[in-house]
């Protein structure tokens, strides 16, 4: 008889799998039973956990995030929430008479809808902000605006070719706007932005990771390897303090023109795996948002942008994603507008499946009819973020709305019908675009509104998904779309033992109460990460 290392008694186990439990025994960081009765499998040196009341989950995998560089930009003036261009301006002069002279003046969080019906310029911000050079992220962390000190600092004097459809916004004659339009721009401004130390990063990881398991956190793909410098550091510094909490696969960034830079990357990692992270896919961007005007759309916006993918020419994409699966590895591509989704299911259908993993379509904010069952018949996992729609109002008054227009609005985040059509779909935060709590993010897809807004009408009801499919879409779901269903998503035996235990049922739980259901334990490969038993 197997003595566990950790045992979960009297508890209701959500299986994942159709089957009914009530305890669950632990051994060397694996599921070794699954039942009603693990009495016999107790020993002097057992931990037991209490479960009456409470529920047994498969732990929680956040399927996008972008944990280093959100910890690095974290940091300064959090401006999320503003929307109004004056309170922008108190903020910024109340930051700048804090600071000391000449100090950068960061902020994130920046909505786009603070500068309706004018745009993003630096006249709006430069008196409020003084001598201070500044760089101000926007929400979706694709645009940033600088003020005129900053571009000083950062050298940027008039517009830059990128490889890609990045750009430094001029005036009409030559001046930069302080826009920095799109990945490639806004790297070229942050690279003067002074950078945190890296065991500092670190600590700031460990530090998420932590408030993560919090919440019943225990894995999160993270998509940002290759963008912002050090990641790669940092884990290996926190695998070696065994301070990793939350299991990690990355997905190294390949930009237009570095598909052979990120292959020695991805090859250089696979042979320092760690404990508790790998790389197992490449992330492309194909397009940008629609809220910056930079997602790729079957039609122009209302501002006459979407026309074009951020890739000059959209075969070098195609190209780059048949030496990704030459390599065996599976592709993650970020497609927000109904274009670029369209031409990435078309990509994958021409260059087939690849072993040990799946092809996925990051965000698909917007998409056509004709490519729904796609999903499904290519065997493309969807992976999308629920709280991105908090930023869409029902009155399409909003910036997001107002670009694509009511008939459009009624083809976003279709992840009910996605399922339907036999396809699957992985939940996530997108952090730090939005707030990382999976209660929060399961609510609001069953919502189709932010939860703390009850009077707010929902986005396109008909699209909100049951309590049993948010919770797939953080367990089974997730570990699909990893290629890990044999290893992970389940509460079964042989599993890896990721578990979280609430206070309560989330699958009877109401979804306006879901965020105050309390998460008693979470485990990482059978270790207590956090107890508040």
């Amino acid at each position: 008889m197997t003595i566990a290392d950790l045992v979960i008694t009297g508890a209701r186990v959500a299986t994942m799998d159709g089957t009914r439990a009530s305890a669950v025994a632990v051994r060397d960081g694996r599921i070794c039973v699954v039942g009603d009765d693990v009495t016999d499998h107790i020993g002097r040196r057992t931990q037991v956990i209490d479960g009456t009341g409470r529920t047994v989950t498969p732990g929680l995998v956040d399927s996008h995030q972008h944990p280093v560089h959100g910890v690095a930009d974290m940091r300064g003036l959090d401006l999320t929430g503003v929307v109004d261009l004056a309170e922008l301006r108190a903020k910024l002069r109340a930051e700048s008479a804090r600071l000391g002279s000449g100090e950068w003046l960061i902020g994130y969080g920046l909505e786009y809808n603070a500068f309706v019906p004018d745009w993003l310029h630096r006249r709006h911000i430069d008196d409020a902000i003084g001598d201070h050079p500044a760089m101000l992220t926007l929400i979706d962390a694709h645009t940033a605006l600088m003020n005129t000190n900053g571009l000083q600092r950062a050298g940027i004097t008039g517009a830059v070719e990128f490889a890609d459809r990045s750009a430094v916004v001029v005036d009409p004659d030559g001046t930069p706007t302080g826009e920095l339009h799109e990945t490639s721009a806004v790297m070229l401004g942050s690279a003067a932005v002074p950078q945190l130390e890296i065991d500092e990063l670190a600590r700031r990881v460990a530090d998420l990771h932590r408030a993560q398991n919090a919440v019943g956190i225990t894995g999160a793909h993270m998509l940002d390897l290759a963008f912002w410098p050090g990641t790669d550091k940092v884990f290996e510094l926190l695998d070696e303090r065994d301070e990793l909490t939350v299991r990690t696969i990355l997905a190294p960034w390949s930009l237009p023109g570095t598909i052979a830079d990120t292959l020695d990357i991805v090859r250089s990692l696979h042979d320092r795996p760690g404990r508790m992270w790998r790389t197992s896919a490449v992330k492309f961007i194909l397009d940008g948002t629609i809220d910056g005007g930079s997602a790729w759309l079957c039609h122009p916006d209302s501002r006459g942008e979407g026309t074009a993918p951020v890739w000059r020419e959209p075969g070098e994409y195609a190209e780059a994603v048949r030496r990704v699966v030459a390599h065996g590895l599976p592709c993650w591509t970020h497609a927000i507008g109904d274009r670029a989704v369209s031409f990435a299911l078309d990509t994958y259908e021409q260059v087939g499946p690849v072993r040990g993993g799946r092809h996925r379509i990051e965000h698909v904010e917007l998409l056509q009819d004709r490519d729904v069952a796609r999903f499904g018949e290519l065997d493309v996992v969807a992976s999308m973020q629920p709280t991105h729609m908090d930023w869409t109002l029902p009155d399409h008054t909003d910036n997001w709305s107002t670009r694509i227009g009511a008939e459009r609005c009624g083809r976003a985040w279709r992840y009910r019908d996605i399922l339907a059509a036999g396809g699957h779909v992985a939940l996530g935060s997108d952090w730090p675009i939005a707030a990382f709590d999976p209660r929060v993010i399961m609510a609001g897809a069953r919502l189709r509104r932010p939860v703390a807004e009850p009077d707010r009408a929902p986005v396109l009801p008909g699209q909100a998904l049951s309590a049993q499919q948010v919770l797939a879409g953080y367990t089974t779901e997730a570990a699909y779309g990893a290629g890990e269903e044999d290893v992970a998503g389940r509460v079964r035996v042989g599993m890896r033992a990721d578990l979280a235990v609430f206070d309560g049922d989330p699958l009877t739980c109401a979804p306006d109460e879901l965020p105050d259901l309390g998460v008693a334990c979470t485990i990482v490969g059978g270790r207590i990460v956090h107890e508040a038993l």
